[in-house]
């Protein structure tokens, strides 16, 4: 007997609620910096991905597989994910091959599972579709941005990499308004980065010359870019994008205070 259908609606004062509530209105946004609408546009500037759309059908069913899990009723009958969990295999294969330690990550379009625990005990490694499964449903991050692509008739996309030995310093954000580079911070903004200091002028240089390059074909005019620049030969690369909005860290900068008027690279000296 299948489980009666039970949606993340019917709990109006839910924190997922709130959630789509506020940024259903930025949509529009939102989908234009998802992983899968502009990793094309901007290749080959852009850490190597691969892109598996979810139809409608599969989008519903992680979400209400979740939300069945989160109000304690049965799960679904087991075989509902396998040609998910299929794909992801082959696509983790992929990555692994590419990955210096034979590992690949999983993530949605919007953005990374980064507070499912199960993912976190494994430094978000994952070996094959069904653990990648795993770590995706443990994430609130995940459900949340499925639940508002379902809520704006979308059907989102999941991102498999590889994963890459990738050092704080290496990390920068970088702040574009009306297609140009207005401002540069350290992506980890509480820490003191010896490497980054040590080769600040290189790294700055890197983002000038990708964000310059990248200007006319960034898929909206004002935007947030997450850059790694690579140890050798300080070439940067695109990581993600996220919309100029407050859903976007602020990194070394301040929404409430920055005009970004002036151009400015911060970090931690």
């Amino acid at each position: 007997m299948r489980t009666a259908a039970v949606a993340w609606t019917d709990d109006v004062d839910s924190r997922t609620n709130d959630y789509v509530r506020r940024w259903m209105r930025h949509f529009a946004a939102l989908r234009a910096t998802s992983v899968e609408a502009w990793v094309e546009a901007l290749a080959p500037h852009v850490l190597p991905t691969q892109i598996r759309a979810l139809s409608s059908a599969e989008r519903d069913l992680l979400v209400e597989d979740r939300w069945l899990e989160l109000t304690g009723r049965p799960p679904r009958e087991p075989g509902a994910f396998d040609a998910l969990i299929l794909d992801c295999d082959r696509l983790i294969q992929w990555a692994q091959q590419r990955s210096p330690i034979g590992a690949a990550f999983v993530r949605l379009g919007f953005r990374a599972p980064t507070d499912s625990e199960v993912g976190l005990e494994a430094d978000l490694q994952v070996d094959g579709g069904p653990e990648a499964l795993t770590v995706l449903q443990g994430s609130a991050r995940v459900f949340d941005d499925l639940c508002l692509a379902q809520e704006c008739g979308h059907e989102p996309a999941l991102v498999v990499r590889p994963w890459l030995e990738i050092e704080p310093w290496q990390e920068l954000r970088a702040f574009v308004r009306d297609r140009r580079l207005v401002g540069l911070s350290q992506r980890h903004a509480g820490l003191r980065l010896r490497g980054l200091i040590d080769r600040v002028d290189a790294l700055e240089s890197a983002a000038q010359r990708l964000c310059g390059a990248l200007g006319p074909r960034w898929p909206l005019d004002d935007l947030i870019v997450d850059l790694v620049v690579e140890p050798e030969g300080l070439q940067a690369q695109v990581v993600d994008l996220h919309p100029w909005l407050p859903w976007s860290d602020a990194g070394l900068f301040r929404w409430d205070e920055d005009r970004f008027e002036t151009y400015a690279f911060r970090y931690v000296p």
